[in-house]
């Protein structure tokens, strides 16, 4: 296999990693505290981190005027994101908390253009109506009743916030990938984040402890989510971004969603039409908002934590 049909290969590969992590999610939930799955999730993938990347880790200075945006880092991108997260996968389903992530990059950029001052163009203006209308068609299951009452999933509301907090650690590090490689920003988030999920991760129960009597599904998705979900695929993903360049890797992101449904289905989960249809919408619009192509490390960092 030539290299460039490797590298297409592993970026899909990636795009099912992330979009299962929704179906993990759901495992990791029936044995574990939600803090305390995102605790476990990334103290295991720190560990992981420093050990791969130790001597460029070591190798870097960091300094006092860094830390603020390390701590912002972890605790929009690690904590808040995951803390959202694990609990919408508690009362929504994997393909709708998948769909509604995957608006992910419209959100970001709309945020960029009033925080970073970047230009709103008519294609954004678009990605981001259409893109609000998909998740408003599946969080609503196509009814009328329910938007008019605002009677909307629980979960669904949560997975919207994840959105939000992984927007903010988006824009946040593009300040801090002028500084530092993709290794360096991408431990420090996550022990950051790690920090801060700490005391939750060991008050909330079951926690930690659970990893020696939880059943097997659960501890086998607490792995998946932690070496798979939030190690393996960042170096795949990183390598391609490298030699597709970004917007060429943009592409494989607006898998995950379908990913999900497709993993959905292989556990015989039921999937409506008007999934299908929200999905539609919203990898069309992620496709038509995508106007500027970010610069690759940005782009490399600002995925490693997505789900």
């Amino acid at each position: 296999m030539s290299e460039n049909k490797m590298v297409y290969f592993l970026m899909i590969l990636a795009a099912f990693i992330w979009g299962g992590t929704f179906n993990a999610a759901g495992f990791a939930l029936n044995g574990f505290h939600p803090l305390s799955v995102a605790f476990i999730r990334f103290a295991l993938a720190t560990v992981v981190l420093l050990i791969a990347g130790h001597r460029e880790i070591f190798g870097t200075p960091v300094t006092g005027r860094d830390w603020p945006n390390f701590i912002l880092l972890g605790l929009t991108g690690i904590f808040a994101y995951n803390v959202f997260f694990m609990y919408a996968m508690k009362y929504t389903s994997p393909v709708n908390g998948s769909l509604i992530t995957a608006i992910n990059p419209v959100v970001t950029t709309l945020l960029a253009t009033f925080l970073l001052k970047e230009r709103f163009t008519a294609r954004l203006a678009g990605g981001v109506l259409i893109s609000f209308l998909g998740v408003g068609l599946v969080i609503s299951g196509g009814s009328w009743q329910v938007i008019r009452t605002l009677e909307f999933n629980y979960g669904d509301i949560l997975a919207l916030l994840s959105v939000f907090s992984w927007s903010f650690y988006s824009i946040t590090i593009k300040r801090t990938s002028s500084r530092f490689s993709p290794m360096v920003t991408t431990f420090y988030g996550f022990f950051t984040g790690t920090v801060l999920l700490l005391p939750f991760g060991l008050i909330c129960k079951p926690g930690p402890a659970a990893l020696f009597s939880a059943g097997a599904p659960a501890v086998a998705a607490i792995l998946y989510l932690s070496l798979i979900g939030s190690v393996l695929a960042f170096f795949w993903w990183n390598r391609g971004v490298s030699i597709l360049g970004a917007a060429r890797s943009a592409v494989f992101v607006n898998l995950i969603p379908v990913a999900t449904i497709i993993i959905s289905l292989l556990f015989r989960e039921t999937i409506t039409l008007f999934q299908v249809a929200g999905s539609a919408l919203v990898i069309g619009a992620v496709a038509l908002a995508g106007v500027r192509e970010p610069a690759p490390r940005p782009e490399a960092n600002s995925v490693v934590a997505r789900s």
